[in-house]
């Protein structure tokens, strides 16, 4: 799972969608927001030859063993990864769908073991794609310190910018925005581990909040906002200056709806 950051990251993270899904014969989910979709900005065409190629094989006689061997269409290579076979290809027709099937052969197989294998392979196959991610980097201030504001998607931009203003006036705040959302790179939970404390500012009830918590037992705390309204740059600044004021408890929440960022029953029916 990938989330875009920005008009511009949309066609990086495409790309990579596409390395991943292909190289590990596995769906991708790719997310953007009605934020991106209606937003823009200048972008220069990159050069394709700047990318480094990601060729897929296909398989073209069967892989079983020996002379004569059988086809086996759920086979593994070192990566979990199963052979792509294009459809028609003489000779290997075999099954596809969401019905359990054994292991290397494909045939469908009902039973509980085979369930648990394939269902163990499957996670793990997509555990592994952290080995092929970038660390996480920080995209502006330290690796550790008093905050660290963990974004991911369309929050990009206000986080940056309430970070950015904050840092001139010397609070220790750092912004860390997450693009492979599941799974993460390897590296994130140690990460965070060096920072007193995390924020986590989302378009929802604080799913990715969660997450963290789960996964790394970092004590992240939320700051969501579901009214349809993108977050304020000032709304992010009053949330980290609550980790500085030394108020007990006065960590995270909820933004309220903005009615200035609404337009009016005059501006929409004149």
């Amino acid at each position: 799972m990938i989330a875009a950051r920005s008009p511009a990251d949309a066609f990086e993270c495409a790309i990579e969608a596409c390395r991943l899904a292909t190289r590990y014969m596995t769906p991708v989910m790719l997310l953007t927001d009605g934020y991106i979709a209606n937003a823009a900005e200048p972008w220069k065409v990159p050069d394709p030859a700047s990318y480094a190629p990601f060729p897929v094989t296909f398989l073209a006689e069967k892989n079983g063993a020996g002379e004569h061997g059988e086809l086996l269409p759920y086979a593994r290579d070192e990566k979990l990864a199963r052979p792509w076979i294009k459809p028609g290809t003489p000779g290997l027709m075999h099954r596809i769908g969401g019905i359990e099937k054994a292991p290397g052969t494909g045939h469908i197989d009902y039973s509980p073991g085979t369930h648990q294998t394939m269902t163990d392979i499957r996670k793990n196959k997509i555990d592994g794609i952290a080995r092929d991610i970038p660390a996480q980097d920080v995209c502006l201030g330290g690796e550790g310190g008093k905050l660290a504001v963990v974004g991911w998607g369309s929050t990009f931009g206000p986080i940056h910018q309430a970070v950015r203003r904050m840092r001139r006036r010397g609070v220790d705040v750092s912004h860390v925005h997450v693009r492979h959302v599941w799974p993460m790179p390897g590296n994130l939970g140690a990460l965070l581990k060096g920072y007193d404390h995390v924020l986590v500012p989302e378009m929802n009830t604080g799913q990715f909040k969660t997450v963290l918590r789960d996964q790394f037992l970092v004590d992240a705390r939320p700051l969501t906002k579901t009214s349809g309204q993108p977050f304020t740059i000032a709304e992010i600044q009053a949330a980290i200056l609550t980790f500085f004021d030394d108020i007990p408890g006065n960590k995270g929440g909820e933004v309220d709806a903005d009615s200035t960022q609404l337009p009016s029953i005059k501006a929409v029916n004149p």
